[in-house]
């Protein structure tokens, strides 16, 4: 099964995994009262946040980099999408707000560089 990120393979020419970072709740705190008691307060659910890290590979130089200005499009505009991995996990309501390519391009059979890719759910 091959992942996508808003109906979109940008990731596929390469090996890659997903790290789900933040599920749960909000919680601030523990703040203290003047007793010394200790509470803390739930500010509702955290927004959800996953990383992915891989390889992007392409035959050509060039063709190694219309791959990351394509991702490069993607991380910079507000779309929402629906982030799907290799198991065909989703999640929905997601944006890609970073993506950071490694210092160099390896040159071998093909051009590949090592990548991480962050997502977050906004708001909820």
């Amino acid at each position: 099964m091959a992942s996508t990120f808003g109906g979109v393979a940008y990731f596929n020419s390469g090996p890659h995994r997903f790290i789900v970072r933040r599920l749960g709740r909000l919680v601030q705190g523990p703040f203290a009262t003047e007793l010394d008691l200790p509470y803390s307060t739930d500010r509702g659910p955290a927004e959800v946040s996953i990383v992915q890290t891989g390889r992007l590979t392409a035959s050509t130089n060039a063709a190694l980099w219309t791959l990351i200005d394509a991702i490069q499009t993607k991380a910079e505009s507000t779309q929402t999408g629906t982030l799907i991995d290799h198991y065909n996990r989703q999640w929905t309501n997601m944006r890609l707000i970073r993506f950071q390519a490694d210092d160099r391009i390896d040159r071998g059979r093909v051009f590949s560089v090592r990548y991480r890719a962050e997502y977050l759910r906004f708001g909820t």
